[in-house]
């Protein structure tokens, strides 16, 4: 099935693009992959217009690097990347949750069963140990507390690059490691922060969280990669299923 935001009457390249992104998630097409426009179309069944302008549209993302006539490069992710990438994490996190601790509909949101409900998932998650499980409800608990901070903007700047490390994740092993109990402490203390109005504190648990984040992710980055996956999840071309794939 299609993973897309786009109904599926939606421009083809739009739903293509979605279908794209998700796959590389799930290591279809692997980090670093040169992905050639035939290739793409022979693997969707669409013609060369639409995955052109997908990967155009995944390349403003900076999922993808183009090649003039040659398709396009996934691109790839090492230290410097991580490094760079939980840089500037911190410091729009910590600028969104200060800006949440300034908002009373979040420090109510803070009091509320939802928040609370997700703040236990990553600590049952951390105590028993479960790696994958503990990063995903880590991951829907940060970007509910980001949304509190009211900035649309701020929200997507990170969105494309975070996936690559989620395709990253996916293609290791799921590792424990000690990183992996800081993280849900800080999550405990920066809903702790919100709720009682304290940018300062809530600032501190986010600076060790990504720190955390980081060390675990460089880590990943150190162990082998699981073996590709052989295709990634069909996709139904819509109002263009007609079209043949065409030459490069």
């Amino acid at each position: 099935m299609v993973r897309s935001t786009h109904p599926i009457n939606a421009p083809t390249y739009l739903r293509l693009r979605d279908q794209i992104r998700a796959d590389i998630e799930d290591g279809c097409w692997r980090l670093g992959q040169h992905l050639t426009l035939h290739e793409l179309s022979a693997h969707y069944q669409v013609s060369n217009v639409p995955v052109r302008e997908a990967l155009l549209q995944l390349q403003g993302d900076g999922m993808v690097d183009m090649r003039m006539n040659k398709g396009a490069v996934v691109r790839a992710v090492d230290a410097r990347f991580i490094e760079e990438y939980f840089d500037v994490r911190e410091a729009l996190h910590t600028m969104l949750l200060a800006q949440a601790c300034g908002r009373p509909e979040a420090r109510e949101a803070a009091q509320g069963p939802q928040i609370e409900a997700l703040v236990r998932a990553v600590e049952e998650a951390a105590r028993d140990g479960r790696a994958r499980e503990l990063l995903a409800a880590d991951e829907t608990l940060q970007e509910e507390l980001a949304r509190w901070g009211g900035n649309a903007q701020a929200l997507g700047m990170q969105a494309s690059r975070g996936r690559l490390l989620e395709a990253v994740r996916r293609s290791r092993m799921a590792l424990w490691a000690s990183e992996l109990d800081v993280l849900a402490v800080q999550d405990r203390a920066m809903v702790e922060a919100i709720r009682q109005a304290d940018p300062v504190t809530a600032g501190e648990a986010m600076r060790r969280h990504v720190a955390a984040a980081r060390t675990y992710m460089l880590r990943l980055l150190r162990l082998p990669e699981l073996p590709a996956r052989v295709e990634g999840a069909s996709f139904a071309p819509g109002s263009t299923s007609s079209e043949a794939p065409d030459a490069d």
